[in-house]
Formats: C-alpha cells, sequence, structure tokens
C-alpha cells in the first residue's frame, strides 16, 4: 500500500510540474544574434594564397 502512495506522489508531482509550476525563470523564448568584432573574425587573421613560385 505504501509503494501505491509513492506511485501516486510521482506521478502528482511529474503532472504538477509538466504544468509549469517549478519554472524558475521566464524566458520569453527569442534568440538574438548580434555580429561583434573580434580576434576570430578580424581580417588580419584570415588565409591569403600561397604565392606562385617562377619555375
Amino acid at each position: 500500500m505504501k509503494q501505491d502512495n509513492e506511485v501516486y506522489a510521482a506521478i502528482a508531482m511529474a503532472l504538477h510540474e509538466f504544468e509549469g509550476n517549478n519554472v524558475h525563470d521566464v524566458e520569453p523564448g527569442t534568440i538574438t544574434i548580434v555580429e561583434r568584432s573580434t580576434q576570430w573574425n578580424g581580417f588580419a587573421l584570415s588565409m591569403t594564397e600561397k604565392p606562385l613560385t617562377k619555375a
């Protein structure tokens, strides 16, 4: 009988959290990507073509 109560309690808690009652932060669901200049996309660090050598 005790195991039945534990199962019912687990199901009740899962439904409670599923309904959104355990949310800490409300997120807007919007992702904003803004381009920034960093060393990773810097012009000075870009690869250049290998120079041709005269044979």
